[in-house]
C-alpha cells in the first residue's frame, strides 16, 4: 500500500482591509490569534498560524489589510504584505463577496488590481476566497465569481462565511493538494509563533478598537512593559503593566475617560480575554502616554516591535 506523500508549505492571507483575513485565521486556527474589529487597519504583524494535520502541515500567514501608506507605520505594514508573499508556497486573496455584489461596476476594486499586479510579479499562485456570502443573496454570487474570473487566472474561487465557519473544509482539502512535499516545519503541537506576551498586547488594542471612536485606532498601540508569572510549577496568575500610545493629547483624554470609565472598560474587557487565553487570573495595570506622531519616529516603531526603513 503506498503512503500518501507529506505536503506542508506557508499560505500568505492577502486582500483589503476588513475582507475578513483575520476572522478566517482565528476560524481556521479555533482560537482568538489574530484580533479583529470593524475598523480598518487592525492587523499590523503577520501573524502565523499552524494547521497541523496527519498528512500536512499548513503554516497561514495573515498580513496586514493592503492600503496606501501614509506614515512610516504603513510602509512597514505594506512592506510585510510583500515579505509574506514571497515567502509563501500559496497566497489566499480574501476579498468581501457581499460588498462585491453591490458594486456596480464589471471590474474589480483599483486596489485589488494593484495587490494582484505586485502578486503577478512574483509569480505567486493564488486562491480566491469570495468572503462574507452569509451576506448577500445566492443569486447574485455568480456574477462576482465570473467578475473574478476574468480579471485573474486564480487557481480557484471558493465562497465562504469566514464567521460562521461554513466553506472551512473545502479551503483547507484545496489548499492541502496544492502543497509540495515538504517535511513537518514546527512541532506537531505548535499553533502560532505568537507569545502570550504579545497576545496581550493585541488582545487590549482590540478592546480600544472596538470602544472608542473612529479617530482613535490608527493612533494607538500598546507596549508590554511588565508580564510577570506567580506560581511554580503550576502558573497561578500573571501581573501585566502595559501602556497605550496615542498621539494625541484629546486622545488621551477619551481612552481614559471621565473619571477613568473608558480605560476600565477596556481593561475590564481585555483582561476576561487576556485570562481565557492564559486559563489563569491575570492582574491587568493600564496607563496612557501622549507620543505626537509616534507613526513616523523610527525609535518608537522600533521599540513596539516594527522594523522600519529609513
Amino acid at each position: 500500500m503506498n503512503q500518501q506523500p507529506f505536503r506542508s508549505g506557508f499560505v500568505s492571507l492577502i486582500g483589503l482591509p476588513n475582507a475578513g483575513k483575520s476572522t478566517l485565521l482565528n476560524q481556521l486556527s479555533g482560537l482568538h490569534l489574530a484580533i479583529t474589529s470593524p475598523k480598518p487597519q487592525t492587523t499590523r504583524h503577520i501573524i502565523q498560524a499552524i494547521i497541523d494535520q496527519p498528512d500536512s502541515q499548513i503554516i497561514f500567514l495573515d498580513t496586514p489589510g493592503y492600503h496606501q501608506p501614509k506614515s512610516r507605520l504603513d510602509r512597514y505594514m505594506s512592506g510585510r504584505i510583500t515579505t509574506a508573499v514571497m515567502d509563501s508556497d500559496i497566497v489566499l486573496m480574501i476579498t468581501d463577496a457581499a460588498a462585491a455584489s453591490e458594486a456596480r461596476r464589471n471590474e474589480l476594486p483599483k486596489q485589488e488590481q494593484q495587490l494582484l499586479a505586485s502578486v503577478r510579479q512574483m509569480d505567486k499562485p493564488v486562491i480566491l476566497a469570495l468572503n462574507k456570502v452569509d451576506k448577500m443573496p445566492k443569486e447574485n454570487l455568480l456574477p462576482v465569481i465570473e467578475r473574478y474570473n476574468k480579471a485573474y487566472p486564480f487557481m480557484s474561487i471558493i465562497p465562504l462565511s469566514a464567521r460562521s465557519g461554513d466553506g472551512m473544509n473545502i479551503i483547507l482539502e484545496e489548499i492541502t493538494r496544492r502543497l509540495p512535499e515538504g517535511p513537518r516545519y514546527f512541532p506537531a503541537d505548535s499553533i502560532t509563533d505568537q507569545t502570550e506576551r504579545s497576545l496581550a498586547g493585541e488582545l487590549i488594542r482590540e478592546q480600544i478598537l472596538l470602544l472608542t471612536h473612529e479617530e482613535i485606532p490608527h493612533g494607538v498601540a500598546v507596549s508590554i512593559e511588565l508580564f510577570e508569572e506567580e506560581g511554580s510549577p503550576e502558573r497561578e496568575r500573571v501581573f501585566i503593566h502595559a501602556v497605550i500610545y496615542c498621539d494625541r493629547e484629546s486622545h488621551k483624554k477619551i481612552i481614559i475617560g471621565r473619571q477613568g470609565s473608558m480605560l476600565k472598560r477596556i481593561g475590564t474587557a481585555a483582561r476576561i480575554n487576556i485570562e481565557s487565553m492564559l486559563e489563569c487570573p491575570c492582574y491587568l495595570e493600564l496607563f496612557v502616554k501622549v507620543r505626537e506622531d509616534w507613526r513616523n519616529k523610527s525609535d518608537i516603531l522600533k521599540n513596539l516591535g516594527f522594523e522600519t526603513r529609513k
